[in-house]
């Protein structure tokens, strides 16, 4: 990762068309910014490197792959430091069903947003993951009725 210089307008309205589409060809993207073809490549490949950009990837729809349950689970530690949240960043990766995992502040100590085939599949995970596990003092699940995807960073 290098040393990022100020976005400018360009590489905002850039970013902006990128994380809508990021297969557009590099000429339709250029003149949407209002650039030429390779200075705006130059600009996509600056942003990738100075890790602007993170990572380019497939969004997939759970369900249709057999997920149909998402959730939302609030976990509570009975002490938290750094080896623990390590520990637990550890467990979450290495769990497919885990989606997603956040350390918070306030009354829980992560977000993990979870996705199941059926009741039974999830709850046998969390018996498994949090209510086995010594450091885990509490967790709560949050069921998610209907949601609006992924939605695109601000840019302005």
């Amino acid at each position: 990762m290098t040393k990022i210089e100020p976005l400018d307008s360009f590489d905002r309205k850039l970013l902006e068309l990128l994380q809508l589409d990021v297969h557009q060809p590099v000429a339709a993207l250029a003149e949407k910014v209002g650039l030429s073809a390779p200075a705006c490549y130059r600009r996509m490949r600056r942003l990738r490197e100075a890790g602007v950009i993170e990572r380019e990837i497939a969004v997939v729809r759970p369900k249709t792959l057999g997920w149909p349950l998402s959730m939302i689970v609030l976990v509570s530690l009975e002490r938290e430091n750094a080896n623990t949240v390590a520990e637990m960043f550890d467990m979450f990766r290495a769990e497919p069903a885990v989606i997603e995992a956040w350390n918070v502040t306030g009354d829980h100590d992560f977000a993990v947003r979870i996705i199941a085939r059926d009741m039974e599949s999830y709850d046998d995970l969390v018996r498994r993951m949090f209510s086995a596990h010594e450091r885990v003092r509490t967790f709560e699940t949050l069921v998610v009725i209907r949601e609006t995807g992924t939605s695109p960073v601000p840019v302005a």
